[in-house]
Protein backbone atom coordinates (compact mmCIF):
# COMPACT_ATOMS: atom_id res chain seq x y z
CA UNK A 1 0.00 0.00 0.00
CA UNK A 2 1.23 3.49 -0.79
CA UNK A 3 1.36 6.11 1.92
CA UNK A 4 0.16 9.51 0.75
CA UNK A 5 1.82 12.59 2.15
CA UNK A 6 1.43 16.29 1.71
CA UNK A 7 4.05 18.10 -0.33
CA UNK A 8 6.98 18.47 -0.36
CA UNK A 9 7.60 14.92 0.91
CA UNK A 10 7.31 12.35 -1.89
CA UNK A 11 4.84 9.52 -1.91
CA UNK A 12 6.24 6.26 -0.59
CA UNK A 13 5.05 2.69 -0.44
CA UNK A 14 5.19 0.10 2.28
CA UNK A 15 6.94 -2.40 0.04
CA UNK A 16 8.97 -2.16 -3.14
CA UNK A 17 7.05 -5.21 -4.38
CA UNK A 18 4.01 -2.95 -4.74
CA UNK A 19 5.71 -0.29 -6.84
CA UNK A 20 3.39 -1.07 -9.76
CA UNK A 21 0.20 -0.34 -7.84
CA UNK A 22 -2.05 2.10 -9.64
CA UNK A 23 -3.08 5.13 -7.61
CA UNK A 24 -6.07 7.39 -8.28
CA UNK A 25 -6.04 10.55 -6.17
CA UNK A 26 -9.53 12.03 -5.95
CA UNK A 27 -10.63 15.39 -4.56
CA UNK A 28 -14.26 16.43 -4.35
CA UNK A 29 -16.60 19.12 -3.06
CA UNK A 30 -18.70 16.63 -1.08
CA UNK A 31 -17.52 16.11 2.49
CA UNK A 32 -19.04 12.71 3.16
CA UNK A 33 -20.47 10.50 0.40
CA UNK A 34 -17.62 10.00 -2.13
CA UNK A 35 -15.00 9.04 0.47
CA UNK A 36 -17.31 6.48 2.06
CA UNK A 37 -18.37 5.16 -1.33
CA UNK A 38 -14.88 4.49 -2.67
CA UNK A 39 -13.75 3.02 0.64
CA UNK A 40 -16.31 0.25 0.08
CA UNK A 41 -14.24 -1.13 -2.81
CA UNK A 42 -10.88 -2.76 -2.08
CA UNK A 43 -9.28 -3.71 -5.39
CA UNK A 44 -6.05 -5.62 -5.80
CA UNK A 45 -3.11 -3.43 -6.82
CA UNK A 46 -5.39 -0.42 -7.28
CA UNK A 47 -5.88 2.35 -4.73
CA UNK A 48 -8.47 5.11 -4.83
CA UNK A 49 -7.47 7.76 -2.32
CA UNK A 50 -10.11 10.41 -1.65
CA UNK A 51 -8.50 13.59 -0.36
CA UNK A 52 -10.10 14.66 2.92
CA UNK A 53 -12.73 17.33 2.43
CA UNK A 54 -13.22 19.78 5.31
CA UNK A 55 -16.65 20.25 6.82
CA UNK A 56 -16.25 24.01 6.37
CA UNK A 57 -18.71 24.88 3.60
CA UNK A 58 -16.52 27.81 2.63
CA UNK A 59 -13.81 25.37 1.48
CA UNK A 60 -15.95 23.34 -0.92
CA UNK A 61 -15.77 25.54 -4.00
CA UNK A 62 -14.13 24.14 -7.12
CA UNK A 63 -10.99 26.25 -6.63
CA UNK A 64 -10.60 24.84 -3.11
CA UNK A 65 -10.97 21.31 -4.44
CA UNK A 66 -8.26 21.98 -7.01
CA UNK A 67 -5.92 23.40 -4.36
CA UNK A 68 -6.42 20.37 -2.09
CA UNK A 69 -5.65 18.04 -4.95
CA UNK A 70 -2.50 19.96 -5.82
CA UNK A 71 -1.34 19.77 -2.20
CA UNK A 72 -0.86 16.02 -2.60
CA UNK A 73 2.35 14.80 -4.19
CA UNK A 74 1.91 12.23 -6.94
CA UNK A 75 3.87 9.83 -9.09
CA UNK A 76 4.29 9.81 -12.84
CA UNK A 77 1.80 7.01 -13.36
CA UNK A 78 -0.77 8.24 -10.85
CA UNK A 79 -4.01 9.84 -11.95
CA UNK A 80 -5.57 12.88 -10.32
CA UNK A 81 -9.31 13.45 -10.42
CA UNK A 82 -11.79 16.10 -9.33
CA UNK A 83 -15.38 14.99 -8.63
CA UNK A 84 -17.57 18.08 -8.69
CA UNK A 85 -21.28 18.79 -8.41
CA UNK A 86 -22.74 21.44 -10.66
CA UNK A 87 -25.61 22.24 -8.27
CA UNK A 88 -25.05 25.93 -7.42
CA UNK A 89 -21.93 26.58 -9.50
CA UNK A 90 -23.48 26.81 -12.97
CA UNK A 91 -25.90 29.58 -12.04
CA UNK A 92 -25.45 33.28 -12.67
CA UNK A 93 -21.98 34.73 -12.18
CA UNK A 94 -20.57 31.44 -10.80
CA UNK A 95 -20.55 29.74 -14.20
CA UNK A 96 -17.63 31.64 -15.72
CA UNK A 97 -15.31 30.93 -12.77
CA UNK A 98 -16.45 27.31 -12.54
CA UNK A 99 -15.69 26.78 -16.23
CA UNK A 100 -12.29 28.44 -15.87
CA UNK A 101 -11.28 26.13 -13.03
CA UNK A 102 -12.35 23.03 -14.93
CA UNK A 103 -10.27 24.11 -17.93
CA UNK A 104 -7.31 24.91 -15.68
CA UNK A 105 -7.50 21.46 -14.10
CA UNK A 106 -7.57 19.82 -17.53
CA UNK A 107 -4.52 21.80 -18.62
CA UNK A 108 -2.69 20.45 -15.57
CA UNK A 109 -3.48 16.86 -16.51
CA UNK A 110 -6.26 16.50 -13.95
CA UNK A 111 -9.39 14.58 -14.92
CA UNK A 112 -12.75 16.14 -14.04
CA UNK A 113 -15.97 14.16 -13.50
CA UNK A 114 -19.00 16.39 -13.06
CA UNK A 115 -22.34 15.30 -11.66
CA UNK A 116 -25.43 17.37 -12.38
CA UNK A 117 -26.92 18.20 -10.03
CA UNK A 118 -24.89 16.21 -7.45
CA UNK A 119 -22.89 13.07 -6.61
CA UNK A 120 -26.06 11.47 -5.26
CA UNK A 121 -27.28 11.12 -8.85
CA UNK A 122 -24.39 8.71 -9.36
CA UNK A 123 -25.52 6.73 -6.33
CA UNK A 124 -29.09 6.71 -7.61
CA UNK A 125 -27.95 5.20 -10.93
CA UNK A 126 -26.89 2.08 -9.01
CA UNK A 127 -30.55 1.24 -8.57
CA UNK A 128 -32.55 3.25 -11.12
CA UNK A 129 -32.54 3.45 -14.91
CA UNK A 130 -31.21 6.61 -16.50
CA UNK A 131 -34.53 7.50 -18.14
CA UNK A 132 -36.06 7.89 -14.67
CA UNK A 133 -33.58 10.38 -13.22
CA UNK A 134 -33.53 13.04 -15.91
CA UNK A 135 -36.34 15.14 -14.49
CA UNK A 136 -35.02 15.44 -10.92
CA UNK A 137 -34.65 19.20 -10.67
CA UNK A 138 -32.01 19.61 -7.95
CA UNK A 139 -29.90 17.91 -5.29
CA UNK A 140 -32.79 17.87 -2.81
CA UNK A 141 -35.00 16.02 -5.30
CA UNK A 142 -32.25 13.47 -5.94
CA UNK A 143 -31.86 12.78 -2.21
CA UNK A 144 -35.62 12.39 -1.82
CA UNK A 145 -35.63 9.83 -4.64
CA UNK A 146 -32.70 7.97 -3.07
CA UNK A 147 -34.60 7.67 0.20
CA UNK A 148 -37.66 6.48 -1.69
CA UNK A 149 -35.76 3.80 -3.63
CA UNK A 150 -33.40 2.63 -0.86
CA UNK A 151 -35.82 3.10 2.02
CA UNK A 152 -33.28 5.42 3.67
CA UNK A 153 -30.38 7.70 2.87
CA UNK A 154 -27.93 9.53 5.10
CA UNK A 155 -24.92 10.96 3.30
CA UNK A 156 -22.88 10.74 6.49
CA UNK A 157 -23.59 7.02 6.84
CA UNK A 158 -23.71 5.25 3.49
CA UNK A 159 -24.41 1.52 3.58
CA UNK A 160 -22.13 -0.80 1.64
CA UNK A 161 -24.98 -3.20 0.87
CA UNK A 162 -26.55 -0.54 -1.34
CA UNK A 163 -23.54 -0.41 -3.68
CA UNK A 164 -22.49 -3.85 -4.82
CA UNK A 165 -19.98 -4.36 -7.61
CA UNK A 166 -22.80 -5.65 -9.79
CA UNK A 167 -24.64 -2.38 -9.27
CA UNK A 168 -21.45 -0.42 -10.10
CA UNK A 169 -21.46 -2.02 -13.55
CA UNK A 170 -25.13 -1.09 -13.97
CA UNK A 171 -24.46 2.46 -12.80
CA UNK A 172 -21.65 2.85 -15.33
CA UNK A 173 -23.85 1.61 -18.16
CA UNK A 174 -26.71 3.89 -17.17
CA UNK A 175 -24.48 6.92 -16.57
CA UNK A 176 -22.77 6.49 -19.93
CA UNK A 177 -26.13 6.25 -21.69
CA UNK A 178 -27.40 9.31 -19.80
CA UNK A 179 -24.26 11.29 -20.58
CA UNK A 180 -24.61 10.50 -24.27
CA UNK A 181 -27.94 12.34 -24.23
CA UNK A 182 -26.74 15.52 -22.51
CA UNK A 183 -25.53 18.65 -24.24
CA UNK A 184 -23.29 21.50 -23.20
CA UNK A 185 -19.83 19.95 -23.49
CA UNK A 186 -17.77 20.34 -20.31
CA UNK A 187 -20.77 21.92 -18.51
CA UNK A 188 -23.70 19.51 -18.86
CA UNK A 189 -27.07 21.08 -19.53
CA UNK A 190 -29.13 18.16 -18.22
CA UNK A 191 -28.80 15.60 -15.47
CA UNK A 192 -25.76 13.37 -15.76
CA UNK A 193 -22.92 11.89 -13.75
CA UNK A 194 -19.48 11.34 -15.18
CA UNK A 195 -18.18 9.30 -12.27
CA UNK A 196 -18.39 6.35 -14.66
CA UNK A 197 -15.30 7.79 -16.39
CA UNK A 198 -13.27 7.24 -13.23
CA UNK A 199 -14.49 3.66 -12.94
CA UNK A 200 -13.63 3.04 -16.59
CA UNK A 201 -10.08 4.26 -16.01
CA UNK A 202 -9.72 2.16 -12.85
CA UNK A 203 -10.78 -0.96 -14.70
CA UNK A 204 -8.77 -0.21 -17.84
CA UNK A 205 -5.61 0.12 -15.77
CA UNK A 206 -5.97 -3.18 -13.95
CA UNK A 207 -5.26 -6.67 -15.22
CA UNK A 208 -8.34 -8.91 -15.36
CA UNK A 209 -6.71 -11.14 -12.74
CA UNK A 210 -6.54 -8.16 -10.37
CA UNK A 211 -10.25 -7.42 -10.64
CA UNK A 212 -13.17 -9.01 -8.80
CA UNK A 213 -15.12 -11.35 -11.07
CA UNK A 214 -17.97 -8.83 -11.25
CA UNK A 215 -15.69 -6.35 -13.02
CA UNK A 216 -13.64 -8.69 -15.19
CA UNK A 217 -16.04 -8.53 -18.14
CA UNK A 218 -16.82 -4.86 -17.68
CA UNK A 219 -15.37 -3.73 -20.99
CA UNK A 220 -17.47 -6.25 -22.90
CA UNK A 221 -20.79 -4.89 -21.67
CA UNK A 222 -22.94 -2.96 -24.10
CA UNK A 223 -25.01 0.06 -23.13
CA UNK A 224 -28.18 -1.89 -23.85
CA UNK A 225 -27.19 -4.64 -21.40
CA UNK A 226 -29.03 -3.51 -18.34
Amino acid sequence: MRLLTLKPRPLTRDSSSLRDDRLFIVACDDTYAPKQYFNFFQLSRVQVYVVATPEDNNKCHAIDVLKRLESIDFGEDDERWMLLDTDHYVKGTHLKEFTRIIKEASQKGIWVALSKPCFELWLLLHCMDEILVGELIDAAAVEIKLREVLGEYNKKHLKKDHYSLESVVKACQRAKALDAMTTGGIIPQSNTSRVYLLWEKIIENALPSQLPVELQNFNSYKLSDK
